[in-house]
């Protein structure tokens, strides 16, 4: 009997954890929402500005899935 009150108890800590963190995520949507139209604008003004600098548009496509934003390196330092 032991055995089936640990299970019944390990089930209902674990519905517990994914609803805390199902809260967790709503909270936070609107966030991430605006997190990904940012990113989308940048990436879209590195892919606009690769061009003009005299990339093709898939080299510059190729560009952006390698590198994103292309801030990663510049944050880093790196150049």
């Amino acid at each position: 009997m032991g055995d089936t009150a640990d299970d019944n108890l390990e089930r209902l800590m674990a519905k517990i954890e994914v609803e805390q963190g199902l809260l967790f995520l709503k909270g936070i949507l609107p966030q991430c929402m605006d997190l990904q139209n940012l990113m989308a604008k940048l990436m879209r003004n590195f892919y606009t500005s690769l061009c003009r600098e005299g990339f093709t548009e898939s080299q510059a496509l190729e560009i952006i899935k390698t590198h994103a934003t292309g801030l990663n390196a510049n944050l880093n330092g790196e150049f």
